[in-house]
């Protein structure tokens, strides 16, 4: 496996994307495509296949179409129908990603001839779909694996029937098989598909990114001074499967008596209202739920925190990176990696000292580090400031999606 590295003048390239998350979703998975996008367009020629949206509600406005064609900016967005029952129901859930799967596939059947396909995992089988595409065009593929499967699946107990899990497996055999390249997050997400026996110079690592522009630390945050004078030990993002959100519930419950400290939990998922209901029944009033904050708000709502929690359930190591990390060192907050050693955010903390790391499930360590964070202001402060030096350094945006801009003008000679 090895990093890949920038270069300019880079060809033009035509590029299509297959993901069913895009803009304007919320979900970390669409608004990254939506920025790695918007910057390849400066220089390439990129056209993506987008499901419906979940966070409008234009689903079928102006007459009931199969799909669409829009823009924005310089990227072709073609915009398929789909259903959009509840996330929090797997049958929901497959139904979903079974429209955008079988309409995706008829649109790209239609469309002219690529360089290169990029699909992501969003739905999972979408690398197979593109290896298909890949033998009918004669182009080049890669395969962006974003969320690893079947692995976390069967980690989070997500999905449990044998038979899915084999059509996972296979299909995703089938997509390295053919892919050129394999992009992967992090270094153990890597080194597990070399593990299932992918050719270790096939696979390539390009972490996601922040916009130290947008994201840095603030003098005055009227949402930090909304906590006052508390200990604000945050949560943010995605409260669903692969986290183990019920371990901070028990934090939280271990740490009510010290008046210092409060808990707020932001964002939404499949997970969220069990949350709720589920410190509501233990009488934890040192928890608060707050919905996400806008985009444009990014930077007060990470930098409300005095510490941040990355949480990952046991097992889910190298099956995927959590995106939080990077805008949590944007803004120069510390945080406390909740998962094994070889995780990548784990290796981030331990090797740059912005952050603490304990075992996944560890209910003792974790309230441990917390107190020990309160106790420790000027190390906490030091983490701050490495963290931000570190997301400047090594994970600003445009840094970033030049080395996919690279990457796509190798592949192609």
């Amino acid at each position: 496996m090895r990093e890949c590295s920038a270069q300019s003048n880079v060809p033009m390239t035509r590029v299509l994307f297959l993901n069913r998350s895009f803009w304007p979703d919320r979900e970390a998975t669409g608004q990254f495509l939506t920025e790695l996008c918007d910057d390849l367009s400066q220089d390439h020629e990129v056209t993506i296949v987008a499901g419906p949206s979940y966070s409008a509600n234009d689903n079928g406005a102006g007459g009931f179409r199969l799909w669409s064609r829009e823009s924005r900016g310089k990227v072709t967005v073609i915009r398929t129908w789909g259903t959009r029952f509840s996330k929090s129901n797997l049958a929901g859930r497959l139904v979903n990603l079974g429209t955008y799967y079988l309409l995706a596939a008829i649109v790209a059947f239609r469309l002219p001839r690529p360089d290169v396909i990029v699909a992501e995992t969003d739905p999972p089988l979408l690398g197979a779909l593109a290896a298909v595409l890949k033998r009918r065009w004669g182009c080049r593929l890669i395969y962006n694996v974003r969320d690893l499967y079947p692995d976390i699946a069967e980690v989070t107990g997500g999905v449990r029937s044998p038979f899915l899990l084999d059509l996972l497996r296979r299909g995703n055999d089938y997509a390295y098989e053919r892919a050129d390249l394999i992009v992967t997050l992090g270094h153990d997400m890597a080194q597990r598909i070399v593990d299932k026996g992918v050719p270790r110079d096939k696979v390539v690592v390009v972490p996601d990114w922040v916009d130290c522009g947008r994201i840095h630390p603030l003098d005055k945050n009227p949402l930090r001074r909304s906590f006052g004078d508390k200990f604000v030990v945050m949560y943010s993002g995605n409260l669903g499967l692969s986290q183990q959100l019920e371990v901070v519930l028990e934090a939280a419950d271990r740490l009510r008596d010290d008046e210092r400290i409060m808990f707020a939990m932001i964002g939404e998922g499949a997970r969220r209202k069990w949350l709720q209901e589920r410190a509501s029944a233990m009488g934890l009033t040192n928890v608060t739920f707050l919905p996400y904050q806008p985009l444009e708000k990014l930077a007060e709502s990470l930098g409300a925190a005095d510490l941040h929690l990355i949480p990952l359930a046991a097992g889910a190591a190298g099956c995927l990176v959590p995106s939080k990390i990077y805008g949590i060192l944007a803004a120069g907050r510390p945080f406390i990696a909740m998962m094994e050693e070889t995780a990548e955010v784990a290796r981030i903390a331990r090797d740059n000292a912005v952050g603490f790391v304990v075992r996944p499930g560890d209910t003792e360590a974790l309230v441990g580090a917390i107190r020990d964070a309160v106790d420790a202001p000027e190390r906490l402060k030091q983490m701050g400031s490495r963290a931000r030096r570190l997301a400047e350094m090594r994970f600003d945006r445009m840094k970033v999606t030049s080395r996919f801009s690279a990457m796509l003008a190798g592949v192609t000679t």
